[in-house]
């Protein structure tokens, strides 16, 4: 795994849950929620506008269909990340919901009969009795 845009990654969505967190408490959940789809929106015309111009090709097959599917998942958790940061602390938010790869884990082995090694189930344990004890 290329450590470098994990830690990249982990660093993106860490002050982007702040960001959220501290916009939500000056403007509201509903007012949030409108900029959140201007500012998505902006980034996506962008990068569909570039995609479009290099030359990707858009042919719709059921990869395409499980993406978009995949895309409403999305939105509808956002939606819902951003209601509970309107009601809860960010030091217990943001922790909790960021044990979402468990669900993705537990759907890949079960599904896609993915495997993993005893250190990584163990590793997904402690993460879910750590969600356990954030939420008491």
């Amino acid at each position: 795994m290329n450590s470098l845009i994990a830690l990249l990654v982990v660093i993106f969505w860490g002050i982007w849950g702040f960001l959220f967190k501290v916009g939500i408490t000056k403007i509201g959940i509903w007012r949030a929620l409108l900029w959140s789809g201007i500012g998505y929106l902006s980034f996506e015309i962008s990068i569909i506008g570039y995609l479009l111009y290099k030359g990707t090709p858009l042919t719709f097959d059921r990869g395409s269909l499980l993406v978009i599917l995949a895309c409403a998942f999305s939105v509808v958790g956002s939606i819902l990340f951003l209601l509970l940061l309107e009601k809860e602390r960010a030091s217990l938010a943001v922790p909790l919901t960021a044990l979402y790869p468990a669900v993705t884990v537990m759907l890949g082995i079960l599904l896609l009969k993915e495997s993993i090694k005893f250190e990584n189930a163990v590793g997904i344990i402690l993460a879910i009795i750590a969600g356990i004890l954030l939420a008491k």
